[in-house]
């Protein structure tokens, strides 16, 4: 139980009419990089923002082991920024000790060599001046991660990080994040629909519709039809090595098209 981050115990989330979480229950352990997988509308982000608090579940409760001022970090799903808007890269990622300082923080030597820190960690000390809205949609991705561990939490959570950009910039935001699991010893937590990429990458993998179909590593989920169930459509999923494909059945196809 030392190893434990944080505990879903039973959890239930409705987002109005709309039944988004349900019954869920699991342990998330320290070390681990998780891919958190479903469709669209499954309740990745709702089971994101229910760990870090933003929602309140309706039945069930978080356990978040240790202190939790500074636990979690979190990265929603791409933030729009008007380019005239006048922030700058130090401002958004100083926004991320207002958690654990408190809303009008005092910004000493100490709260600024952290910022300054987290920018390097995420290879854009270089643009700490620039307007947020200036950059481009992998460097705003890095800006908004080293907002989200300045405050250096022991969990990640990561909603659709790779959304919108392009291969090149997905390949030094993954980058980027194994550098920061091996240098800060993060468990994180990465929530993604892309199921060629994200399974040859993690430790484990969970599978969400609403439900928890799975918890477990990958290897040992690719000969299951957990996906099929999750996605709802005949689906092959294979892990080659660490090297994953994703393969509609032609035939399917052919059924499809034939009805």
């Amino acid at each position: 139980m030392a190893d434990i981050i944080v505990e879903l115990d039973h959890i239930w989330v409705w987002r109005g009419e709309n039944l988004a979480l349900k019954d869920v229950s699991l342990a998330i352990r320290r070390g681990k990089f998780i891919g958190l997988m479903g469709p669209n509308g499954s309740g990745k982000t709702t089971f994101l923002k229910t760990i870090v608090g933003l929602i309140k579940p309706d039945r069930g409760k978080v356990i978040v082991t240790g202190p939790t001022a500074k636990a979690i970090g979190y990265v929603p799903q791409e933030e729009h920024t008007d380019p005239d808007f006048p922030v700058t890269v130090h401002d958004v990622v100083e926004m991320g000790l207002y958690g654990s300082l408190g809303m009008f923080p005092r910004i000493g030597s100490s709260e600024k060599q952290r910022i300054e820190k987290a920018l390097v960690r995420v290879g854009m000390q270089d643009h700490s001046s620039r307007r947020i809205g200036e950059l481009s949609g992998g460097e705003k991705q890095r800006v908004f991660i080293a907002r989200a561990i300045v405050a250096e939490p022991r969990l990640l959570l990561l909603d659709e990080p790779t959304t919108g950009v392009d291969a090149g910039a997905r390949d030094d935001f993954y980058r980027v994040l194994f550098g920061l699991i091996k240098d800060l010893s993060l468990t994180v937590v990465l929530a993604s629909h892309d199921l060629e990429v994200v399974p040859g990458k993690v430790d484990e993998i969970i599978c969400i519709n609403q439900t928890v179909f799975v918890h477990g590593p990958p290897e040992e989920i690719a000969d299951t039809d957990v996906f099929r169930r999750a996605y709802g459509c005949e689906l092959e999923f294979m892990v080659h090595g660490r090297y994953p494909h994703r393969v509609i059945r032609e035939h399917d196809h052919e059924e499809h098209d034939a009805e």
